[in-house]
């Protein structure tokens, strides 16, 4: 028996217009193992984990770059950033930033989905005793 995704209110979720949704769909889930909640005609609901949800909704082709200058953010909490990420490029990923140790005290990627819409997936606190003030000033510097 297969264990039902839980629903709740969502305070924010971004929805995607995309062109092909089911390849749009598998893409998140095999390659970046977004769980699927539900699909309905022209719409697919997908979880990166609790409160972090996607839609992705059925649009016709645009000509244009879509997205231009949105990231959507995804915090990734148990150590598998790297493997993620590796697991992203064996699937032919177009890697907008390298996974790296950023200045804020973070690890990240950014990569392309299928739309060109950007995704960042985040780990961190890499220094968990390194407090904002501390960062700030060392930013600063």
């Amino acid at each position: 028996m297969t264990e039902q995704p839980e629903f709740y209110p969502m305070p924010s979720f971004p929805a995607l217009a995309v062109h092909d949704i089911e390849k749009s769909s598998r893409w998140y889930q095999d390659v970046l193992g977004f769980t699927h909640v539900f699909t309905m005609p022209g719409l697919v609901h997908l979880r990166w984990t609790k409160y972090a949800d996607l839609l992705l909704r059925a649009s016709p082709p645009i000509l244009e770059t879509k997205g231009i200058g949105i990231t959507l953010n995804y915090a990734v909490t148990d150590g598998t950033l790297d493997a993620l990420a590796a697991r992203a490029k064996k699937a032919g990923a177009i890697f907008i930033q390298e996974p790296g140790d950023r200045p804020w005290n973070a690890r990240d990627f950014t990569i392309a989905d299928p739309d060109g819409f950007a995704l960042t997936f985040t780990m961190g606190p890499l220094k968990r005793d390194l407090t904002m003030d501390a960062l700030t000033d060392k930013l600063a510097k």
